[in-house]
């Protein structure tokens, strides 16, 4: 009888930690994933950022500030290379 109680005990000490896991990784499985409007407006902004880094960096060309242009003009790339990767992510 005791041996019962304990094992009960046991039983629910162990699927009440697990159900509250599990409803939190559901939650969290909604969360990680924005809505596509939101997805949208994320890429637009990372476009223009990418493209507004690759004209800085070739306007630093230009002046002749060439060490501070190519890394403009790197990241700038970055930017832009991520952004279709993330868009094919998302079309699959």
């Amino acid at each position: 009888m005791k041996q019962d109680r304990i094992s009960e005990i046991t039983r629910k000490a162990i699927e009440v930690p697990m159900g509250f896991t599990q409803s939190l990784m559901e939650k969290t499985e909604k969360v990680k994933t924005p809505s596509p409007r939101v997805d949208k407006i994320g890429r637009s902004i990372g476009a223009c950022v990418g493209v507004l880094l690759l004209l800085t960096g070739g306007a630093g060309l230009l002046v002749g500030k060439s060490s501070w242009a190519i890394g403009s003009l790197s990241v700038g790339a970055v930017t832009i290379l991520s952004n279709f990767i993330c868009i094919g992510k998302n079309k699959k």
